[in-house]
């Protein structure tokens, strides 16, 4: 039997951009087992769209908490084997959450993983393309240990994200 993954989402008035983060989800070639936005007190409606789109929504609140409580609320509710947490203004490739799945599959001493900025982003824009080409030069030639997770793309073993304290 394969792993269950869970998709979490924080989004804070990111309606805009949740659309095509959602879209992109479901274009996915391997579906999550559970898909959860956490709505961080948003007044534009992104937790509506997440409804609409057939995310499970948790609220907050009325007062933003920061993206670090909406991703910890999520965490302790799913079931999920797997924890990949996703900005919502981060559009995943169709085959991003097989290959996070085949990867901790295969390497049961790998506790956690994160994705690599596009080297072509879908902004044509200068600052966004050099941005984009700087992560992503800087993740595809760094060390393959880190020290560190990168929680805009990532995938993390349930009991390693709590190991760590959360």
């Amino acid at each position: 039997m394969g792993m269950r993954l869970a998709v979490i989402i924080p989004v804070y008035n990111g309606r805009e951009h949740l659309v095509h983060c959602l879209a992109a989800i479901k274009r996915s070639s391997r579906m999550p087992d559970e898909l959860l936005v956490v709505d961080d007190g948003s007044t534009d409606g992104s937790g509506a769209l997440a409804a609409e789109m057939g995310a499970r929504v948790l609220r907050l609140g009325e007062r933003p908490q920061g993206p670090a409580v909406a991703r910890n609320r999520a965490a302790a509710v799913c079931q999920a084997d797997i924890l990949v947490f996703v900005d919502a203004d981060v559009a995943l490739h169709s085959d991003a959450l097989g290959r996070m799945e085949a990867y901790l599959g295969a390497h049961p001493e790998v506790s956690a993983l994160f994705g690599s900025y596009d080297d072509a982003p879908a902004d044509p824009g200068l600052v966004s393309r050099y941005k984009n080409l700087f992560h992503h030069y800087t993740h595809q030639h760094g060390r393959r240990e880190a020290s560190t997770f990168w929680a805009g793309c990532g995938a993390i073993r349930r009991e390693a994200f709590w190991a760590a304290g959360g």
